[in-house]
């Protein structure tokens, strides 16, 4: 077959889709989530209905692009404040039109990039090993012994060298290089990419997989690479390289949606309450439901006030039938509820069918389930005003519980008043490209 491109829509059906035996399989092997059904009455077409990963799958064949239901401007928003990225400009002509889904990622990780090393490569100390005969650094008496029984020249030495090529370098480096493997018909993709990779031509290119994405630790003199690093790290766990059969490669990028809603979520409320990361943390503590502390909790949102959870809420992204989240999620809540010992919790949802926004008050235990759910259809300002309306609630609801009661003087943050909508703390993601 000669190449071709189709583009999908996550959550819906495109139907009788004609694919070879090879094309089929490196989609299912590329994408699980994707529902690859054969159409009813044929032998080679199927049904295609992909899940909440949008991206694309690219064969010697075959390139399929799966868009977000919502605006790309909203995606490119949420990615962006996901990551903690600044100066964020609605007016930004790089996001009124409707590039890909490849492309936006590209340009993001570009800017970012740029904005990280316009000073320069970060630099740092590697530990370095070889065989000398002349020592320098360390030497190795272990080895020495072992392995060459005494016996020298030449030494195992060991020295620490100041460089560009380290792990963070080496993270950026592979995001570039493996984002620019897709096709891309923009000239303005093409040209960033290649300006952003000539900045790194001292570093050597690492292969990363992606379920083991190193983690970088981060200190005053690296956290000018937070965005950045933040933003690879997306993109080389949402990456699938080179399967298929013989000289049949295909790769994919699939950022998955749940993952980016529910960060963002969580980012935006924390600055909308003015918290840290302690009392508002990436991952909730181990809790459990059991007095054998046998089954696990693990809700996405808390709020913690020392020691204690005092707020708790789970963030949902996937698509639900009319009256859907009124069953397992509801149940799912209910049970943090009960086992931290809370008045209330809340679902946030990100609008679609079926869902809207109530408050369920459960029979005998008088807890408060709140639905919320967010319109991300609507500008970024008008999300974050969302987001804000759902922060008042969890302020009020925190001063009636744990926040009220006294405690000893340093212990916790009480939640402050935030700033403003309109302020620059929430202008954040993307920095418009310089001319």
């Amino acid at each position: 077959m000669s190449h071709r491109r189709l583009t999908l829509t996550e959550y819906k059906t495109l139907p009788s889709v004609q694919l070879s035996p090879t094309e089929r399989d490196a989609l299912q092997q590329l994408h699980p989530g994707l529902e690859v059904a054969p159409t009813v009455g044929t032998t080679d077409r199927y049904d295609l209905t992909p899940d909440q990963h949008i991206g694309v799958i690219a064969t010697p064949t075959l390139e399929l692009e799966i868009r977000p239901k919502i605006p790309m401007q909203s995606v490119a928003f949420m990615v962006s404040y996901a990551c903690e990225l600044v100066n964020w400009s609605e007016a930004d002509a790089a996001w009124a039109h409707d590039v890909t889904v490849c492309d936006l990622v590209a340009l993001l990780l570009c800017r970012t990039v740029e904005r990280a090393t316009h000073r320069g490569l970060l630099a740092g100390y590697r530990s370095e090993q070889e065989l000398t005969s002349s020592p320098r650094g360390r030497i190795r008496f272990e080895s020495y012994i072992t392995r060459q029984c005494g016996i020298a020249p030449p030494i195992e030495v060991e020295h620490d060298l100041f460089t560009t090529d380290i792990l963070e370098n080496r993270l950026l480096l592979a995001a570039l290089r493996f984002i620019g493997r897709f096709p891309s018909e923009s000239s303005q993709v093409q040209r960033e990419l290649g300006r952003a990779r000539r900045a790194f031509g001292l570093v050597h290119e690492m292969v990363v997989h992606p379920a083991t994405v190193p983690d970088v630790m981060f200190t005053r003199l690296n956290e000018h690479y937070r965005p950045a690093i933040s933003l690879a790290r997306v993109v080389l766990q949402s990456s699938s390289l080179d399967l298929g059969v013989g000289s049949t490669q295909a790769r994919a990028l699939l950022v998955d949606m749940n993952k980016v809603f529910e960060e963002f979520v969580r980012i935006a409320l924390r600055r909308a309450l003015g918290l840290d990361r302690r009392q508002w943390p990436d991952k909730a503590p181990k809790l459990r439901l059991d007095e054998d502390h046998r089954v696990p909790l693990k809700p996405d949102l808390c709020l913690v006030d020392g020691i204690k959870v005092c707020w708790v809420g789970d963030a949902k992204y996937k698509r639900l039938p009319s009256g859907a989240y009124r069953n397992a999620d509801l149940y799912q809540l209910l049970a943090y509820t009960i086992a931290l010992d809370l008045p209330s919790g809340t679902l946030i949802y990100a609008a679609d069918e079926g869902v809207q926004s109530a408050t369920h008050h459960v029979k005998q235990s008088g807890k408060l389930l709140h639905v919320r759910a967010l319109q991300l259809r609507a500008r970024p300002s008008v999300i974050l005003s969302q987001i804000e309306a759902v922060a008042s609630e969890i302020r009020e609801a925190s001063e009636r519980s744990a926040l009220a009661r006294p405690r000893p003087a340093g212990q916790g943050q009480s939640l402050r008043q935030p700033p403003s909508p309109g302020h620059q703390a929430h202008r954040h993601a993307l920095p418009t490209e310089t001319a």
